[in-house]
């Protein structure tokens, strides 16, 4: 007779090699770095070692773990959207910058964040220019904007994959 933890083991490796791939990819679509897809997926794999029985159906366990990356993906954008912005003063002592001249930054950079807005669709603008240059909360641009607040995080995310898309395609150029 084989040994009960063994074959559990066994079980949850077989379908830790399965679905690994899969959930992988899901929970990156959703949360754009590989380094928080792969926490994410640590993550629903210890539940999984955790909760679930060796002798579950298959189809239970694919279910259980699918359901158990949305509610991770959830928990993280919950988090993400909890911090507060740094101010201009903290991003200094995070980042220290030394310049020549300023003035000369601050028109560059007024230059390049004009360029990137202006490349995006006019939604998209409008709630980064509301979030990032105005400096409303979530609720805020929403209630502006006529739209859900789950529509502004989701305009908000697609606007910054799309501005960083842009920057990588100038930078190449």
């Amino acid at each position: 007779m084989a040994d009960a933890p063994q074959e559990r083991a066994s079980a949850l490796e077989d379908v830790y090699r399965r679905m690994l791939r899969p959930l992988y990819r899901f929970v990156y679509r959703q949360v754009g770095n590989a380094a928080d897809a792969e926490d994410i997926c640590a993550d629903v794999f210890t539940r999984a070692v955790r909760w679930l029985r060796a002798d579950a159906p298959e189809a239970a366990v694919r279910a259980w773990l699918w359901r158990a990356a949305r509610s991770a993906v959830q928990e993280y954008w919950g988090t993400v959207y909890r911090q507060p912005p740094l101010d201009a003063r903290e991003l200094e002592n995070v980042v220290p910058i030394v310049l020549d001249d300023d003035a000369a930054l601050e028109r560059a950079a007024k230059r390049r964040v004009e360029r990137l807005l202006g490349r995006l669709p006019e939604r998209q603008r409008a709630v980064l220019e509301l979030r990032f240059l105005e400096g409303l909360s979530v609720r805020e641009t929403a209630m502006r904007m006529g739209i859900s607040e789950t529509y502004v995080r989701v305009l908000q995310h697609r606007a910054l994959k799309a501005a960083a898309g842009i920057e990588e395609e100038s930078e190449r150029t």
